[in-house]
């Protein structure tokens, strides 16, 4: 009689699976899960904000919105510059014409031409950086699900438009982006927002005073290149860390939206 020998049920090179089933001929495997953004990461996990998967194929990096948005910005602040130059001349000609008894409204300068220039200029600016600002939110909150953003994204285009509040939540929109969608931002962006204050303070400081029809003394005028100065210096400021910004952003798009880094 033979005795079993119990070495002989399992043959040492085998061995049994513990794990679940392959899945059937057709199926797919279930997708590894998601991975957000203060949980444990892969190693060698190209963006840590990314969801794991990548982030699908209806966003893309929006390139022409970006070069748009620098296109416009800088358009602006050359005739912002304009502005300037010609502000010296138009005191004058409103101070003249002050002492006359003729209010500064019946006065058309080469001043006058360019604001009539700046207008249209700022506004296409305003539109199509609020277009990217909106898709880059959009991707930074997918490629960063966990980022706490400070404002939600309608103040994408009201921070801009609400008094009071204008004063820094589009500060607070662009650092929230920039930071979900970048690794490690450079300093410098409280910068572009104080020249944009600097900016944005001045133009309606110019525009009081060259509107101010009822005034019978030219010394109000002699303000209007003083202040016409230091809204172009924060003007200037603000453009140079604003490109910079926009590029920096965009290259963390590429880099979050890339299938590498998937």
């Amino acid at each position: 009689m033979s005795q079993h020998d119990p070495s002989q049920a399992h043959p040492p090179h085998q061995q049994v699976p513990t794990g679940p089933p392959p899945p059937a001929y057709g199926q797919h495997a279930p997708p590894p899960p998601a991975y957000g953004r203060y949980a444990p990461l892969p190693t060698g996990y190209a963006n840590p904000g990314a969801p794991w998967g990548g982030p699908g194929p209806s966003l893309r990096v929006p390139s022409g919105l970006a070069t748009a948005t620098v296109v416009l910005t800088v358009a602006v602040t050359v005739v912002q510059v304009l502005s300037w130059l010609t502000s010296f001349g138009a005191a004058d000609e409103y101070a003249r014409a002050a002492r006359l008894g003729v209010p500064s409204v019946e006065v058309f300068t080469a001043y006058d031409t360019v604001a009539l220039l700046l207008l249209p200029l700022q506004l296409a600016a305003a539109v199509v950086t609020c277009v990217w600002l909106w898709t880059s939110r959009r991707i930074a909150e997918t490629v960063a699900p966990g980022w706490h953003h400070a404002r939600s994204r309608v103040w994408v285009w009201l921070g801009w438009l609400v008094p009071v509040v204008a004063y820094w939540f589009p500060y607070q929109v662009v650092r929230d982006v920039r930071g979900a969608t970048t690794t490690v931002p450079r300093a410098g962006l409280g910068w572009w927002w104080a020249g944009w204050l600097v900016y944005l303070v001045a133009t309606n400081v110019t525009a009081q005073v060259s509107a101010s029809a009822s005034s019978r003394s030219g010394d109000v005028f002699s303000t209007l290149p003083v202040v016409e100065t230091l809204g172009t210096a924060g003007a200037v400021v603000a453009v140079v860390l604003w490109v910079r910004t926009v590029r920096e952003i965009t290259a963390g798009q590429r880099a979050a939206l890339s299938p590498a880094s998937w």
